[in-house]
């Protein structure tokens, strides 16, 4: 019998998600290759809605029936279930590109080849560097079907690459990665990948005293994430409906700087997390969240909607705010493609424009501090001191703190010209800011 015909029989109504991930992955330690492995794992979620309460549960590998036990069970004593799942009725949206037929014809040979590059071109100016990769590729079959005769599934395409280089001494440990997460082969500059590593070890060849006070902070892509968590936290129309987001109330309202834009775009072509449905089988589309510093939008899944007496937005996405959890993680508000409009200027025009102050290219324990008001408060774990418009070292024992939203609102400078994916789910340009404070331990 099949699964939702087993659910249903026990609950109201029932919503299955499915997922079949194939691929292969080439692992790089030291410099050597460690292990070649495929895998192959077909994982099933499955949400009852059983006297007007929620369940959820999964497995990789269990029976229909502990699967349907589970999510039973687990609806004994879940919240309140103030939606339904998606019906046969309801819309479909526009087919967005997300499978790359060319992504099943990279060998096995081909990543082998790419990360041995890797490592050669890192050693050529590093040798004495410690060098890891990791190069995967493959493809998700995803499907949603429901017990209200909705029927979803897409197949989509994958490829990454990721380069870490360590440097281990005496009281002193250096390590920075760069990674690139896209959907289509061609897609995949690993020029430009290893540019971006190989200046920022060439940035850290020496150590350098951080400036301290208030400073000019310049977030490059990878370093952003630390002022658009709170975001994403406080634009999930959960959060709003709840009130614990800065911004419940203020739709229409200017909170951010006037150059400050951003959108969550689940429909652009073979980007990382676009999608054709989200993990409800909700249309994508595309969702305009700030437009000229005013908050324009919130992202809502099913749940959210409904207690906020909205519409889903095609948000509800499984796993954290970053990604991760996949399939054994039931879905929540979160954004598909987080995208910040560009401003001008290159990355050395920004350095330049800064004079003094610090790069902040990662930090450790992200999220740290209270999110939802948007604090931080952070470790440098890769960061840079530039002194009349030149970089002239890294920092160490070095930490930054601030609010989110009162440096977006009153304290950028200026946004970076060119974008880059990081983080498999932004799509990013530097951002050079006041209003954080650097403190050197």
């Amino acid at each position: 019998m099949d699964i939702l015909r087993k659910a249903v029989q026990k609950a109201e109504a029932a919503e299955l998600y499915e997922e079949l991930r194939e691929g292969v992955a080439v692992k790089f330690h030291g410099g050597e290759i460690e292990s070649v492995s495929s895998v192959a794992v077909r994982g099933r979620a499955l949400r009852v809605i059983a006297g007007g309460r929620l369940g959820f549960a999964s497995t990789a590998g269990g029976t229909d029936a502990a699967l349907v036990e589970s999510a039973l069970l687990a609806a004994s004593h879940g919240d309140r279930a103030p939606f339904r799942f998606l019906g046969e009725g309801d819309g479909r949206g526009p087919s967005v590109p997300v499978l790359d037929p060319a992504v099943g014809k990279i060998a096995v040979e081909d990543l082998i080849a790419w990360g041995e590059d890797a490592v050669r071109r890192i050693r050529e100016e590093f040798p004495e560097l410690v060098v890891d990769a990791l190069l995967e590729r493959g493809t998700v079959d995803v499907s949603v079907r429901t017990t209200e005769g909705a029927e979803r599934a897409e197949s989509r395409s994958y490829v990454s690459m990721t380069v870490e280089a360590e440097q281990v001494r005496q009281g002193d440990i250096w390590s920075v990665y760069a990674s690139r997460l896209v959907r289509r082969a061609t897609d995949l500059d690993r020029d430009a990948l290893l540019a971006d590593l190989v200046r920022e070890l060439r940035w850290g060849r020496k150590i350098a005293p951080p400036p301290t006070g208030a400073p000019p902070v310049l977030f490059l892509p990878t370093g952003t994430p630390v002022l658009l968590l709170p975001l994403m936290v406080g634009l999930s129309g959960l959060s709003v409906f709840l009130g614990t987001s800065p911004l419940t109330g203020r739709l229409g309202e200017t909170a951010f700087d006037e150059r400050f834009s951003l959108s969550d775009d689940g429909t652009l072509p073979f980007a990382p997390r676009s999608r054709t449905f989200d993990d409800e089988g909700v249309p994508a589309g595309k969702l305009p969240l700030v437009e000229n510093g005013v908050i324009s939008g919130f992202y809502y899944d099913l749940r959210a909607a409904a207690l906020a007496n909205a519409a889903s937005t095609g948000n509800g996405i499984k796993g954290s705010l970053l990604g991760g959890g996949g399939f054994r993680v039931p879905p929540g508000p979160a954004s598909r493609n987080l995208v910040i409009a560009p401003g001008e200027g290159t990355l050395d025009d920004l350095i330049q424009q800064m004079g003094e102050g610090l790069i902040v290219a990662g930090v450790l324990g992200l999220g740290q501090g209270n999110i939802q008001s948007g604090a931080f408060s952070n470790n440098v774990g890769v960061g840079f001191a530039v002194k009349g418009g030149q970089v002239v070292g890294r920092v160490k024992n070095t930490m930054i703190a601030g609010n989110a939203y009162d440096v977006l609102k009153d304290g950028i400078r200026a946004i970076g010209g060119r974008a880059e994916w990081t983080f498999g789910a932004l799509h990013v340009p530097p951002v050079l800011t006041t209003g954080v404070r650097v403190v050197a331990q």
